[in-house]
């Protein structure tokens, strides 16, 4: 189980800035000190910088992450499309597309648990009989979670 954990919160309107971004330690309980252990027990010099090295990886894959997710929000008044907004408002502007796709690439771009945030809400708020909601629901993987 990882412990690092890359925690994005996009702000409420009226407050500075749009996102902030933080690094967190998903564990409990913690030691009898009051510390939570970031590496296994190691009893050689090896196993130690084996265990760091790999915590470095993943602050390294951590950072990426936050870039990518500080990218998608200033990407927002480019696309209109981002992981911050609600699954109506992402689609509000994807009903407004003019091609498949056009849908098709702003849809896929989204993470994957607002991809399926936000088919959950097409297929099951929306008439999926007319309109865009129509060429969505022809288009969805369920499976792969993507437009096709």
């Amino acid at each position: 189980m990882e412990v690092l954990h890359l925690e994005v919160v996009e702000k409420k309107e009226g407050e500075s800035g749009g996102i902030s971004a933080r690094l967190v330690v998903k564990a409990y309980p913690s030691d009898s000190s009051g510390y939570v252990s970031l590496t296994p027990d190691c009893e050689t010099m090896e196993e130690f910088e084996k265990a760091l090295a790999h915590l470095k990886r993943n602050m390294e894959n951590i950072l990426v992450s936050a870039k990518t997710e500080f990218k998608k929000y200033q990407a927002k008044d480019e696309t209109g499309v981002t992981d911050f907004q609600t699954s109506e408002e992402i689609w509000q502007v994807l009903e407004k597309c003019t091609s498949i796709e056009e849908m098709r690439v702003r849809f896929n771009e989204l993470s994957l648990r607002k991809r399926q945030e936000l088919a959950d809400f097409v297929l099951t708020q929306l008439n999926i009989f007319k309109g865009a909601a129509s060429i969505f629901s022809q288009h969805y993987n369920e499976q792969e979670y993507l437009l096709e």
